[in-house]
């Protein structure tokens, strides 16, 4: 790992983790108004998402204005070799916390990409310009991603953004196909 990568999600994590809370809860209305409009949203039957933690952008809305929609959400499950797949969230999943601390699906079976329409993708960090992303260190989205052919977006909170990347963009680091940003 580059430590230029590891000191810049340090410095991201601490900025998200400052974050004014209400900010933040203006921000992510602004984002869900713009990603419910959106035309990757309205085609979407089958996203994929994940059970957010505390900095990032809250998930919990996007995953109950699914269900009213009755499309099907997936969440991912980390697997051994930084391998991940998702599986359904439904009334019969089991949740369990993984080794970072987020929940996964304990049960289930696991979803082919070419049944996925959209990836809500998250990160610490996103670049405008060729639309990268800072993970989270693991390498599961960059591999996952790597062979998916649907979509996927990002959602932006305003300490997430960046013109350009201000960390180190490799060769196996997988654009994001669309980012919808918090600022006007």
């Amino acid at each position: 790992m580059q430590p230029e990568k590891k000191q810049q999600r340090q410095k991201q994590l601490v900025r998200l983790q400052a974050m004014d809370k209400k900010q933040k809860e203006q921000e992510e209305l602004v984002l869900y108004e713009r990603f419910f409009a959106s035309e990757e949203w309205k085609k979407a039957t089958t996203i994929g998402i994940t059970l957010s933690g505390a900095v990032e952008v809250n998930t919990q809305p996007i995953i109950e204005r699914a269900k009213t929609e009755n499309k099907i959400i997936l969440v991912p499950k980390t697997l051994p070799k930084w391998q991940m797949a998702f599986r359904k969230l439904d009334s019969e999943t089991q949740l369990i916390k993984s080794k970072f601390g987020i929940l996964e699906p304990d049960n289930g079976s696991d979803v082919p990409k070419s049944q996925i329409d959209l990836i809500v993708v998250p990160g610490l960090g996103f670049a405008d310009e060729g639309n990268f992303r800072l993970g989270f260190g693991g390498g599961y989205y960059d591999r996952f991603l790597s062979d998916y052919l649907g979509e996927t977006v990002s959602l932006v909170l305003s300490v997430q953004h960046f013109n350009k990347a201000v960390w180190p963009v490799e060769r196996h680091d997988i654009k994001i196909k669309k980012l919808f940003n918090s600022e006007a």
